[in-house]
């Protein structure tokens, strides 16, 4: 956990550092001014996506288009045909005109006649170029600029050459205010209707319109960086694209063609719209998506743009369009940045690296992208313009960051993983070799175990198939050999009797009368059945015996556990077993050599089975040294050398002789029942076989025999002190 804690700071830390910076980074690549034209670019497509407004029906543009000029014959209008347009618009009462044609020089013919026009039309505004070196300028018509009825036809023109901003005022070349034109035919159409514009914030310059509060454009507003913010420039929200305003032609008006109320009490604002004389401006919506050609907009339709914003937002509430202080634009970068070092990235801690989650991490790039767009499209259509390029760059850029610095982490650490694993190689070796070592003896012990309990399994069933069979065996032979046996004894009874009766009657009778050779043939008879019913008698008593030994394999012949000395018993087990051999008339002097380890505490076996198992080991012993000694003569000394270990788990007997050995090709037959190397008569093959079934059968012990055919053999016998519970 607490290195799950560590690691959650670790990357952390990570997140504070990379965040940061990658907003710091682009936040000074934005001042540099290289995103602006990105930024315009996406300010550009968002007026493309919007909704267009309603149309304004209080601005009509009187367009002078190819036909027109086709119609008037030329170019610029002549005056006396600019005349006769003015006095036709004239006549439909409109509240204000604006003259978006420069008229500072005459054109004839009809100089005279438009001067007096401009005389008599109190509504007309005309136009004049305020903007740029004295050489550029164009001043107003000189009817007009006396009466002071005109205004500046310049925009502030952006890098690419669009206009995204209007002036309301700017300042000539003697420091006098101008208004622009839409801005004051705005003024007058609103003037009738009681609304006058007032600095409400000298400081600030915020100038209250209605229901409107202007603000000026600042250099860095936007996505802009150190634009040009002479005069009082506002971003222009424009209504629509190109054609959004009702537009009629000059012919129709000196034709007569256009209803007599159209323009009353309407902005009527005259212009070309013709493209020969490109009088034209770029727009937002003069670069399309897929599209690479150029769609300028008129200047008389921009300037109804311009003055159908002002109104709108002084009569309708219609919002301007708004951007956040400088500080909240960087803090909105850095939230991006932040967003992209956090959410974006997709990891899985594997031990120490962090691994890329590269399907959840490329699905989530861009759907936080398409939601900072939608984020700041969402803003544009409540007329508000968030920077889109810069927050969108932090918030891959972090990504791209993050991900970067992490894999650079993960190669660090691999190298220095790898200069440790070299380092600590051979320490690593050794452990895993002693890791196998320890796993190999495992499986050598599990193994051992398994060969024991199989050895234990195959015990226990010899032992039950055995006692079935002798159960079986005993008790069809028992009940014939015991008639054999009574009758046999019986017979030898009456032979012996029948020799002394015949012996008496030959004694009585005279010996004249008797053939003596028939009397010797009588009793040589007698004496060959009396041997016969003697060997029979022999015979059943050995069948007997090996019942009695077969019986010892049944159940119901098996003692009790109890808690014994094994040293003890096997000291009584070797008295027993070595005067059991003398018994027989042996007279070879065997030397018993015995190690007993004191530390053996006393066990919980059967001891009448057991110290049987140990006579039968011990006897065999005696049989093979005996056997050796009378081969070698006396020269030989007979050993048998009986040890006792005390292990963890268990007790380990050694019993070994330097007897003849047993030959290698019957060494696995010794634990056989029946199986025997003695001659017939001597030997029942049931002692080995009974105490391994003793051993390893009841006890869960072993037994293994370690031969040499010509030197001796060794018994090794292991007991082991917990008993199991299945006994």
């Amino acid at each position: 956990m607490w290195a799950k804690f560590k690691q959650k700071i670790r990357r952390a830390k990570k997140t504070l550092f990379i965040a940061p910076a990658i907003a710091a980074l682009v936040i000074g690549v934005r001042m540099t001014g290289l995103l602006q034209s990105l930024e315009l670019s996406a300010l550009d497509q968002f007026f493309l996506l919007r909704p267009a407004a309603e149309p304004d029906d209080r601005i009509v543009i009187l367009g002078v288009d190819e036909q027109d000029l086709r119609y008037v014959g030329k170019w610029p209008i002549p005056d006396g045909v600019l005349a006769e347009l003015l006095k036709k618009v004239r006549q439909q009462q409109p509240k204000a005109i604006g003259l978006d044609i420069y008229r500072d020089i005459p054109v004839q013919p009809g100089h005279e006649k438009l001067v007096q026009v401009f005389q008599t039309t109190p509504n007309l505004i005309g136009i004049s170029k305020i903007v740029g070196e004295q050489v550029d300028q164009i001043p107003a018509p000189p009817a007009l600029s006396d009466r002071n009825q005109f205004a500046a036809n310049d925009f502030p023109y952006d890098v690419d050459g669009k206009v995204r901003r209007a002036f309301l005022y700017l300042s000539d070349k003697n420091d006098e205010n101008v208004f622009s034109l839409g801005f004051q035919l705005a003024l007058m159409y609103l003037k009738d209707l009681g609304i006058h514009p007032k600095m409400i914030d000298e400081q600030k310059f915020k100038i209250q319109l209605g229901q409107a509060l202007f603000t000026p454009f600042r250099r860095n507003d936007g996505g802009y960086v150190w634009a040009a913010d002479e005069g009082y420039q506002i971003l222009l929200n424009y209504r629509g694209p190109q054609g959004f305003f009702q537009t009629v032609s000059l012919r129709d008006v000196l034709n007569d063609k256009i209803s007599p109320t159209l323009m009353r009490d309407r902005i009527v604002i005259i212009g070309s719209t013709a493209i020969s004389v490109k009088d034209v401006l770029l727009t937002p919506y003069s670069t399309r998506l897929f599209d690479s050609l150029p769609h300028p907009m008129p200047g008389v339709e921009v300037h109804a743009n311009v003055t159908s914003h002002f109104i709108s937002a002084a009569l309708d509430g219609r919002s301007l369009l708004q951007t956040w202080p400088e500080a909240i634009e960087w803090i909105w970068i850095f939230f991006w940045s932040l967003i992209g070092a956090t959410v974006t990235c997709q990891w899985r801690s594997d031990g120490n690296l962090n691994k890329i989650l590269i399907g959840q991490t490329s699905i989530i790039i861009p759907i936080t992208s398409l939601a900072l767009i939608l984020l700041c499209y969402i803003a544009f259509l409540r007329n508000w313009w968030i920077p889109l390029v810069s927050p969108l760059l932090t918030l891959i850029g972090s990504t791209t960051f993050k991900i970067g610095y992490t894999l650079w982490e993960n190669l660090l650490l691999s190298h220095k993983q790898l200069e440790e694993y070299a380092r600590t190689l051979e320490i690593k070796v050794e452990e895993r070799t002693q890791e196998l070592k320890d796993k190999n003896y495992a499986l050598e012990q599990t193994l051992q175990k398994l060969q024991a309990a199989q050895k234990q399994i195959i015990a226990q069933e010899k032992l039950a198939y055995l006692g079935s069979l002798t159960a079986g065996i005993a008790h069809e032979i028992r009940n014939p050999l015991n008639f054999i046996n009574n009758f046999a004894q019986i017979s030898g009874e009456l032979t012996e009797e029948l020799v002394e009766e015949i012996k008496a009657v030959f004694e009585e009778t005279e010996n004249d009368s008797v053939d003596p050779d028939e009397v010797e043939n009588i009793y040589d008879m007698l004496t060959d059945l009396k041997d016969s019913v003697a060997d029979i008698e022999s015979h059943g008593k050995r069948i007997e015996t090996i019942i009695q030994s077969m019986m010892m394999h049944t159940p119901t012949q098996k003692g009790h556990r109890e808690m014994t000395n094994i040293n003890l018993l096997l000291s009584e087990s070797i008295e027993l077993a070595y005067n059991s051999y003398l018994a027989k008339g042996n007279r070879c002097a065997i030397t018993l050599a015995t190690d007993y380890d004191e530390a053996i505490r006393e066990i919980e076996v059967i001891p009448q089975d057991m110290a049987r198992a140990f006579v039968n080991i011990i006897k065999n012993a005696c049989d093979a040294v005996s056997d050796r000694q009378k081969a070698l003569g006396e020269k030989f000394q007979p050993m048998i050398s009986v040890k006792t270990r005390n292990q963890d788990e268990a007790i380990t007997i050694s019993i070994q002789d330097n007897g003849i050995g047993i030959p290698p090709e019957i060494v696995d037959k010794i634990f056989n029942p029946f199986f025997t190397t003695k001659p017939p008569g001597e030997g029942t093959g049931l002692g080995l076989s009974l105490t391994y079934d003793t051993i390893v059968g009841e006890h869960q012990g072993d037994i293994k025999v370690k031969n040499d055919s010509e030197a001796s053999t060794e018994f090794i016998i292991v007991i082991p002190k917990k008993s199991s519970s299945n006994l």
